[in-house]
């Protein structure tokens, strides 16, 4: 039998920090430790992209400066690997909402200590919720479905009501926050875009609330309605009549008119070249630049999309930016370029005149 990759090792313990990470973070009581579930969600999140890396044969080696090609080395002599804060620059672009949540957790490290870990859990706990979110989605995104947590997780029993007198211990607690940790939120936050303040990549909230109507012909014991779907009159009669429900606030990235079905964004490009250009193009190139979906009918995308490319509900497919379209034209102005790009020689368009 042939030995697994080395990457699969790395990704299987970023798959096992994870799993420790959520459980340090459920625990209840005095067994819980905030503090540790920043730690393990750390190492898993560098495990994760470690081992990507390592798949794709990418560098994850620090070396030393001036041009040479020596690494650098750990005092047991090991070469030094990068650390997160260099993985999520070299990942994820600058206002990615992924990229931001990382680096709230990476900084927020230095800044928990036990005595007042419950405090800082209440004021981050949206932000702790998606950075175990992305990662699951990175990870099943990566490497594929079969690699996913959510056989191994289930949703958390706890005895918490949702009194006003617990509303009142959530404030308190939020008062108890440090001054420095305090201003390290403010002013992390502060730094942020509103679109990535408010992405539920960054901070995710829930609303929850208790069922108290009879069971549904649903196996689970949790009904999930988008808030942004009901009326106000449709809200007040659900919560009021049939009780229990998950009120997730999604905040996504919006089509806005601009977007292009494949068939119409391979056009475009076809219009600003001098040369054919088909659907097929389109895909071929679009793929090799990893953007938009793996497969036709895929709603995860590929890991370049960010910019390109939106999914669309109503399409039930990827629609494609401008900025594509544009990008696409200039790679494909000369002769040259077109068939590194395509494999081919092109063919000049008929002339309009003719």
């Amino acid at each position: 039998m042939a030995r697994p990759p080395a990457w699969r090792h790395t990704l299987d313990e970023a798959r096992r920090q994870a799993l420790v990470a959520i459980d340090f973070y459920n625990r209840p009581g005095d067994r819980r430790s905030f503090g540790d579930f920043i730690v393990h969600i750390h190492l898993a999140w560098q495990n994760l992209l470690h081992a990507d890396r390592m798949r794709r044969n990418a560098e994850i080696f620090y070396r030393e400066s001036g041009g040479r090609r020596l690494f650098k080395r750990n005092p047991d002599g090991s070469k030094k690997t990068w650390d997160l804060a260099q993985c999520v620059r070299h990942e994820f672009k600058d206002a990615s909402p992924i990229r931001a949540n990382v680096e709230f957790f990476i900084g927020l490290r230095n800044h928990v200590e036990h005595r007042f870990q419950d405090s800082v859990l209440v004021a981050t706990a949206a932000e702790a919720h998606a950075c175990i979110i992305n990662f699951e989605a990175e990870l099943v995104r990566r490497f594929g479905n079969r690699e996913t947590l959510g056989s191994e997780l289930k949703f958390p029993v706890f005895v918490q009501s949702l009194s006003p007198s617990r509303y009142e211990e959530q404030r308190d607690l939020r008062r108890g926050l440090p001054s420095a940790v305090t201003s390290y939120i403010t002013e992390f936050q502060a730094g942020l875009g509103d679109e990535v303040r408010s992405d539920e990549r960054f901070a995710y909230r829930l609303l929850l609330l208790p069922m108290k109507g009879p069971k549904t012909e649903a196996d689970l014991a949790l009904n999930f309605v988008r808030q942004d779907e009901l009326t106000a009159e449709e809200l007040q009669a659900l919560l009021g009549q049939q009780g229990s429900v998950i009120v997730a606030e999604k905040y996504r990235e919006a089509i806005h008119g601009e977007e292009m079905l494949p068939k119409e964004a391979a056009a475009a490009v076809e219009q600003r070249i001098p040369f054919e250009f088909r659907m097929h193009d389109f895909t071929v190139i679009r793929k090799a630049w990893q953007i938009g979906p793996a497969k036709s009918g895929d709603k995860a995308q590929l890991p370049k999309s960010d910019g390109f490319c939106l999914y669309s509900p109503a399409f039930k497919q990827f629609v494609y930016r401008p900025k594509l379209v544009e990008r696409m034209a200039e790679a494909l102005k000369t002769a040259e370029s077109y068939q590194q790009l395509l494999g081919r020689a092109p063919t000049p368009k008929p002339s309009s005149s003719a």
